[in-house]
């Protein structure tokens, strides 16, 4: 079974939206921010020592439970993990992976920056 600790506003959307894909059995265990401060709570540390998510706990059939952070590495482990989400050939699974990290690495630094600066001026 495969447990999703979900934080509400943050990168999980991406692995439940995979998890849908793949047709792959899981649970939810949900999170809320603070709504003043926006930061998650105190018990996400308990998962990740950092208090991050999307952590994703999954205990195989051969009994070895599994934990990944990190929105890009669940998305690796699941393709890894079903076969499926992978490209057949080498060049297409470069630009895959590519694609899966610069969503993380480039983009979404220049997201978050744009969404914080909207919040100190009032526009969001």
């Amino acid at each position: 079974m495969i447990t999703v600790h979900h934080l509400n506003n943050s990168r999980s959307q991406r692995v439940l939206w995979a998890l849908e894909e793949l047709g792959l059995d899981y649970t939810i265990k949900s999170y809320e921010r603070d709504k003043q401060t926006m930061l998650a709570p105190p018990e996400l540390r308990d998962v990740h020592p950092l208090g991050l998510s999307p952590v994703v706990e999954h205990n195989s059939d051969d009994g070895a439970a599994i934990r990944v952070a990190e929105s890009g590495a669940i998305l690796e482990y699941l393709a890894d993990l079903t076969g499926n989400l992978r490209p057949e050939s080498p060049a297409d699974r470069r630009m895959c992976t590519y694609w899966l990290h610069y969503a993380e690495g480039t983009l979404m630094p220049v997201l978050l920056l744009k969404l914080i600066m909207n919040r100190i001026s009032g526009r969001a």
